[in-house]
């Protein structure tokens, strides 16, 4: 299994050992963040787990939401808040084979089992549970995306339907950063409806990032769009103005 952090836009591979999370410049996450201790927190990476620690820092570590006590095992799609920043941890198989097997399923099969299972979750108002079935799966076909490897168009419809539910079900900022991103490498802009499901969205989320938007909206500006585009580009830029109001 190979396992990163994401923070932001930026993905940092986790190698197996012990990874410092702190102010200090020793760490191997550097944080200049007045709430995060020097040495604030340590992963221990295995092949098959990561576990998160508290080095006894003053403002402590949260996972989705919970103050950590000690140590904790960490699974993929879990959030972690140190200081003012949020992390993701995401797990995906090592295999460059398994990678291009998991593909296909995709692309013919859209999200089987688990995205019918997902549907249910959703329909009961269980947005974490619906994230724990497939978190793993869109963040596949996300990386896929952005690597250049083909996925079928109702397979991105598919995807980005599904983050948005989970986005509004869990109010979390981590798949609206994924609709961007994902956009971001279509270089077009993402539906009408969907921009108006965001305005919604973000109002309920507690700590929205502007980065995944303006990152967005900088590849959009380079293309030449319609007025149709340009009016959706202009609601998206009115959206990035109430996340920075936020």
């Amino acid at each position: 299994m190979r396992y990163t952090l994401r923070l932001q836009q930026q993905d940092i591979d986790l190698a197996e050992g012990d990874f410092l999370i702190g102010r200090a410049v020793t760490c191997q996450l550097s944080l200049d963040d007045p709430m995060v201790s020097r040495n604030h927190a340590r992963l221990r990476i295995t092949e098959t787990a990561v576990v998160l620690e508290d080095l006894g820092s003053r403002n402590g570590v949260k996972v989705n939401g919970e103050r950590v006590d000690r140590q904790r095992s960490l699974v993929h799609g879990d959030q972690l808040v140190i200081g003012s920043h949020e992390l993701v941890l995401l797990a995906r198989r090592d295999l460059a084979a398994d990678t291009l097997v998991q593909t296909p399923e995709i692309d013919r099969a859209g999200f089987g089992l688990m995205g019918a299972l997902a549907d249910k979750a959703l329909a009961l108002g269980r947005g974490d549970e619906a994230e724990r079935l497939i978190g793993q799966q869109l963040d596949q076909a996300l990386s896929d995306a952005e690597s250049g490897r083909s996925i079928e168009p109702e397979n991105v419809e598919r995807a980005t339907a599904y983050a948005l539910r989970i986005a509004a079900a869990t109010q979390s900022s981590r798949w609206i950063d994924f609709l961007f991103r994902f956009y971001t490498v279509l270089k077009r802009p993402c539906p009408a409806p969907m921009v108006d499901e965001l305005y919604t969205i973000v109002r309920k989320v507690q700590r929205p990032s502007p980065g995944a938007l303006r990152t967005y909206l900088a590849v959009l500006r380079t293309l030449e769009l319609g007025p149709a585009d340009r009016f959706l580009v202009s609601r998206l830029e009115g959206l990035e103005r109430l996340i920075g109001a936020r």
